[in-house]
């Protein structure tokens, strides 16, 4: 197989913005994952999510996008999507896994980011997996577990209520860790082809990759020196070597029979390296592409709309293109 590898094109004008948003996270905060957002940060999560689902339905339906949710039933318990639909007929689904640390964000908190993918014509499907209340691992088999019955009901239920053949999935950050991992789940479930997948900034190592254990203090949203530490906090009760193992790391997993995938690497992001080996360890085995975001913090769709809208854009492209199995014709040039 094969891995191909861009640079994201900005503008001037577009660097010039992502930089001053650079600057002001270089004097704001560092997140952590600490006891207190695994108890507090869940509640505060729900009425923000709330909050957020009633407004960006209003705005989404002024532009003729339908909003509903819907409650699947599964053997492990229910799942809940979030549906945006585009107002003339459908051309395919987006599963969208959203990121938030696994402890906090929702399907509704997405919907600025996944419109792009409604207004081309995708059903969206935003999964509001459970997140990790106490950080133990059944926490994030729970996550894992969500977010394979999602993709596997949208595989089969969904693309008959939708009308459509093509399914797609996007993850990011803590959604692209979980992404992988239902990915293979399903793989060893045997009973559907797997849909080609896009991973955001994706976490698949959590005993921490390189550019992880060297982040210093300068690293951009996350608290660097304490990032590994961070990492482990989500299965407490592993050593290294137990925090390498592929059920909780993709990186060490068998990717034997994985579908074409990108990987979207921001540079600024200490968890780079997560991208870059999992994107050259998938690409032994499917078609892969990464993405090299220039000025790109973690988390940068949220908080730099021009390289959003840039990366986006690329996004959407690689994902119509496996529509047509013509991955090498992504490109973000015209956007």
């Amino acid at each position: 197989m094969s891995l191909t590898r861009h640079t994201l094109s900005l503008t001037p004008a577009e660097l010039k913005a992502a930089r001053r948003v650079n600057a002001v996270m270089a004097v704001a905060p560092r997140l952590k994952i600490s006891g207190w957002r695994l108890a507090v940060g869940t509640r505060l999560n729900a009425l923000a999510s709330r909050a957020s689902g009633r407004v960006s339905a209003a705005r989404l339906g002024r532009k003729g996008i339908r909003v509903s949710n819907l409650t699947i039933q599964s053997g492990e318990g229910p799942v809940a999507l979030r549906i945006l639909e585009p107002a003339g007929a459908a051309k395919g689904i987006v599963v969208d896994l959203h990121g938030g640390g696994w402890v906090v964000g929702s399907a509704a908190l997405n919907d600025r980011l996944t419109a792009c993918f409604v207004d081309a014509g995708h059903v969206v499907v935003s999964v509001d997996y459970r997140l990790l209340t106490q950080g133990l691992e059944d926490s994030l088999a729970d996550a894992v577990a969500d977010c394979a019955h999602a993709m596997r009901w949208a595989i089969t239920e969904g693309r008959d209520r939708f009308g459509v053949e093509t399914v797609l999935v996007i993850g990011e950050s803590a959604g692209a860790h979980l992404a992988a991992l239902a990915m293979l789940r399903l793989r060893d479930a045997g009973k559907q082809a797997l849909p080609p997948c896009a991973f955001v900034q994706g976490v698949f190592d959590l005993s921490g990759t390189p550019s992880v254990r060297s982040a210093t203090r300068q690293a951009l949203l996350f608290d660097g020196p304490n990032l590994q530490r961070d990492l482990a906090r989500l299965a407490p009760d592993r050593d290294e070597a137990g925090l390498r193992q592929p059920d909780i790391s993709p990186l060490y997993a068998d990717l034997t029979g994985m579908p074409a995938a990108l990987f979207v690497m921001g540079q600024e992001d200490p968890l780079g390296d997560d991208s870059l080996l999992m994107a050259e360890a998938w690409a032994r085995h499917a078609s892969t592409t990464l993405l090299d975001v220039p000025t790109a913090p973690h988390g940068f769709q949220h908080f730099s709309p021009a390289t959003a809208r840039a990366a986006q854009a690329f996004i959407l492209c690689w994902l119509e293109a496996q529509m047509k199995s013509d991955p090498v014709s992504v490109d973000n040039t015209n956007r």
